[in-house]
Order: structure tokens, then sequence, then C-alpha cells
């Protein structure tokens, strides 16, 4: 995987560029600045997920966000220090699948990619509890059982089904044959697109809606 880290705090950039070189499957991680600088390393490089910083000198990171996902499919993850609702509201209208605070990117980034990079998103709890008072959310809110399972994949009915039945993350894993990380990823999602809090109020809206796989 080829990332792009856009980050002016050099200090920053320096450990989650360290960070995110230890991790699996990652090949390279190109450096930018400022958002400038990145548009024209994505211009030139080949890049796969872009990790962008939400204050930046010059373009500054909503107008860089929204360039590249204007113009390319490249999955973004905004990595920020901000907790503010209407910034994560604007950081959701520029195209970013994926938030990320500072204080916990490190802890984060890996499972953070891993969704990205299957279609999915990110959101951190606050990040999304923001969302759903926003009125992207508030017209999904009132929405049956059977409705609010609409959205999801197949692979995320199968996980969802296994919650219902009160199996562990490990579990899932074996019976599907995929890795305890694509389940913990799985179902971050699921939480997010069912719009709870946790695994119980997800498996209620699975039974509530007398689902079968």
């Amino acid at each position: 995987m080829h990332l792009l880290l856009i980050e002016d705090d050099q200090a920053y950039q320096l450990a989650m560029a360290s960070h995110l070189r230890q991790l699996t499957g990652v090949e390279e991680v190109w450096l930018a600045a400022d958002g400038e600088m990145g548009l024209e390393l994505l211009a030139s490089q080949s890049v796969d997920l872009v990790l962008l910083d939400l204050v930046l000198p010059g373009l500054g990171g909503l107008a860089t966000c929204h360039r590249i996902t204007a113009n390319t499919a490249l999955p973004v993850l905004i990595l920020t220090s901000q907790d503010d609702s209407q910034w994560v509201q604007k950081i959701w209208d520029a195209g970013a699948r994926g938030y990320l605070h500072k204080e916990r990117a490190l802890a984060q980034v890996e499972m953070a990619m891993a969704s990205l990079m299957v279609g999915a998103s990110w959101w951190d709890q606050k990040a999304t509890a923001a969302l759903q008072r926003s009125n992207s959310y508030q017209a999904n809110a009132a929405r049956n059982p059977s409705q609010r399972l609409n959205g999801l994949t197949q692979r995320e009915r199968d996980v969802l089904a296994g919650l219902a039945a009160g199996d562990s993350n490990r579990a899932i894993a074996e019976q599907l044959g995929i890795g305890e990380g694509t389940v913990r990823s799985h179902v971050h999602v699921l939480l997010q697109k069912l719009e709870v809090s946790n695994r119980t109020q997800a498996a209620l809206i699975w039974l509530a809606a007398g689902a079968r796989l």
C-alpha cells in the first residue's frame, strides 16, 4: 500500500510516518507539508490512500480534500485535533471517508485504513455522534429495522448475524474465514451504518427485522 501523509507539524509528521512504515502491507509513505505539495505528489506518484491534516498552511485541509475527492476516487482519512461538530460536518461534506482524532490516531490508524481500503468508512464515536445530529442523518432516523438493513453488504449481514447469535469476533472470523481485524472493521462500520453505539443495539435491529441470511 502506498500512502500520502499531508501534515505540516514536523514532529507529528515524523511520528506518524514512522508508525505507518512499520505497518504490514505499507510499502511507501510519501510526505507533504501542505496541500499544494500533496496535490503535486498525487499527480506524479501512485497513491492508494491519503492521510490529511485538517489545519494546513496555504490551501488548507478542507480545500485540499475537496480537490482530491472531486478529481480522484482515492479515500481520504482526516487527521485532526478538532472536536467541533461543525468541523465534522464540513469534513463529511468535503468527501472524506474517515476521521481520526490525533490523540488516538496512532492506536487506530491501522484499522481505519483497513476499513477505507475495503470501501467502508471510519468515524470515531464523537464524530459519528456529531454526524447523527446533522441534517444528513436526520432523514434516516425514522427508518424501520428492515429498512435499516438495506444498506448493508452481504458480508456485513454475515457479521451482524454473528453478533445477533452472541458470537465473539474470533468465532465470527473462524465461521467466515476472515481475520479478527477484518471483523472488527466490519463491526465498526455496522455501528455507523445502523446508527447505534454498541453491538447489542446492532443485534437487536437484526432480530427486530426478523432477518435471515
